[in-house]
């Protein structure tokens, strides 16, 4: 085996050095947004005489975020890494001090004026690649465990840190575009329901013009399972697939249903119940399959069970066949991974400061990281990245090593020559000189 060096001399005097140097793709798209304008223009901040513009100060928790420095503390690693400073055009990068600070002195009319950004921006991004004119919202909510004093951090509903205080967020994502929608930052004894008929009105009123009501579709879990939940989607002409809750009277019916045979021992049916306090009856789907021979397999499902099958009930009013409704379901799923995206590859469980209103503006720039990345995906990267989580894009085109060098009096990013992403690397910085972006 061939010896190692055995003479290493060190130097610590390069500033030129950084460990994001695909992060320059993501900078490049955010300039064509005119992102830092539009925080500037429209996030309006207490005038205070300081180091930083408080744009530059959001530019830097967003870039943060989506580098994966999942603590506002660990933000020491930029102050010298001098080709990310030269992306923000800063001289050095804001203490953690001074990113908290900012957080802490966003008031609530700031907070709201983010969201409607972030709104105007989705507006302009919206079928970009390919008009659509559907949408299928998928609802859920997350809770949060918090092991401080934070403002706001209530015990309730906790199924991991029962007892622990918490929050818990609604979140609402449109699964065509893979992109975060609508979110409300709440405490954790909010109940999944709570709050569930506002935050639909929201969700439907950031739908654009060009979408029929008729071709939304609505999919929730049953913590969305209530009268006033449907009665207000089914006035909106909307249709809904929402997971029934598992009332007494619900499994009665459900275990009586007449049932229609499919593959491999599964089977569908459907019935009419009113429950109560609803002012009309409503139709329900039932899938029955058989329970997995693994008991360990079994225990995962959440479901009702009896001694040989599992039953997943559904309230809708698709005129779809059981099957079909079940099938239209089935792709919800996928929202679970998204929020383990937000809770892994983003610092969604990672709540920075003690203070309600810096948590709830750090939650909605997070939102907003996590869409910049997903829009950039969609616009620069090739389709098979149209799935890639926020890790994966990190992974292979944003923590690049690289260095800035200046031949001939021009900027040139040097990156690895063994990088096995070059001719994609390249591409997307095609696609970045020719996008236009529309105009709202």
């Amino acid at each position: 085996m061939p010896k190692g060096l055995k003479i290493l001399g060190f130097s610590f005097q390069d500033p030129t050095l950084t460990h994001f140097g695909g992060l320059v793709l993501v900078q490049r798209f955010c300039q064509k947004l005119g992102l830092r304008r539009q925080l500037q223009r429209c996030v309006k901040m207490p005038h205070r005489r300081d180091d930083f513009q408080a744009a530059d100060l959001l530019l830097a928790l967003l870039y943060v975020q989506i580098a994966g420095l999942r603590r506002v503390s660990k933000t020491q690693i930029l102050q010298y890494n001098g080709v990310f400073l030269s992306l923000l055009g800063l001289d050095r990068f804001p203490d953690p001090t001074s990113l908290r600070r900012l957080l802490h002195r966003l008031p609530p009319a700031a907070i709201r004026q983010l969201v409607r950004m972030h709104d105007r921006l989705r507006r302009r991004l919206f079928g970009m690649r390919a008009p659509r004119t559907t949408l299928i919202f998928d609802l859920d909510s997350v809770v949060l465990t918090v092991y401080g004093q934070q403002q706001g951090a209530r015990i309730g509903y906790n199924p991991k840190k029962k007892g622990r205080r918490s929050y818990h967020p609604l979140l609402c994502f449109e699964s065509h575009g893979h992109e975060f929608w609508h979110g409300s930052f709440r405490p954790g004894n909010a109940a999944a329901k709570t709050g569930a008929v506002h935050f639909l009105e929201r969700c439907l009123a950031k739908a654009p013009s060009t979408v029929a009501r008729s071709r939304i579709r609505v999919r929730a879990d049953s913590g969305f399972f209530a009268g006033k939940v449907l009665g207000r989607l089914e006035n909106k002409g909307c249709g809904y697939v929402v997971v029934a809750q598992q009332y007494g009277t619900i499994r009665r019916h459900a275990l009586a249903a007449r049932y229609q045979t499919l593959r491999h021992g599964w089977a569908a049916a459907e019935f009419s119940y009113q429950a109560h306090g609803w002012s009309q009856a409503r139709r329900f789907v039932v899938i029955r399959r058989p329970l997995p021979q693994d008991p360990e397999e079994a225990a995962q499902l959440k479901l009702f069970r009896d001694r040989r099958y599992a039953y997943e009930v559904l309230v809708t009013n698709l005129k779809l066949s059981p099957w079909r409704v079940w099938r239209a379901y089935a792709p919800r799923a996928t929202v679970e991974k998204t929020i383990r995206e937000l809770l892994y590859d983003l610092p969604l469980s990672q709540i920075p400061t003690s203070r309600w209103l810096a948590n709830v503006a750090y939650f909605h720039l997070m939102m907003l990281a996590y869409n910049l990345v997903h829009w950039f995906k969609r616009v620069c990267l090739p389709s098979d990245y149209a799935n890639a989580t926020v890790e994966t894009v990190r992974r292979d085109f944003l923590a690049v090593p690289g260095r800035l060098t200046h031949p001939g009096g021009r900027h040139v990013l040097q990156l690895p020559s063994g990088y096995p992403l070059k001719t994609e690397f390249l591409g997307a910085v095609k696609k970045l000189e020719r996008l236009v972006v529309p105009k709202t």
